[in-house]
């Protein structure tokens, strides 16, 4: 009885392990942005990416082995916002080429950088926003 108790414990474990780590696309907003500004990114099954903080920002990305992810240079609009805004912005556009690997936590996507920093993104409806 043991042995079968341990058997099913592991192979829930080797499922959620193998579930947790296959990269889901979708709309995400960061939870926790600097100056609580609001943060999105949306990840289409093509390899592109698009976001908005003040600025629409958009560029590309690739999947790779062991949960390695990068991205392409970003190309951004313009516009000028408020400071803390524009801030952030700055902030998640430094952050974001420094990214190398994810991992899903549930529906949560965690971007990891090179230095082991986690941006926490829940999965959002673009509405959410408004």
């Amino acid at each position: 009885m043991k042995k079968l108790a341990l058997a099913l414990l592991l192979f829930l474990a080797a499922c959620d392990s193998e579930d947790a780590q296959v990269f889901k696309t979708g709309a995400y907003k960061l939870t926790d942005s600097l100056n609580n500004v609001p943060t999105t990114v949306n990840f289409s099954e093509d390899g592109r990416f698009n976001g908005k903080v003040v600025n629409n920002m958009m560029g590309s990305y690739t999947l790779g082995e062991d949960n390695s992810i990068s991205f392409s240079p970003i190309a951004t609009t313009m516009m000028m916002g408020p400071q803390e805004a524009m801030e952030a912005e700055q902030n998640f556009l430094q952050i974001l080429p420094k990214v190398k690997s994810y991992k899903m936590q549930g529906n949560y996507l965690v971007l990891i950088t090179d230095n082991n920093g986690e941006l926490v993104f829940e999965p959002y409806t673009p509405q959410d926003n408004k």
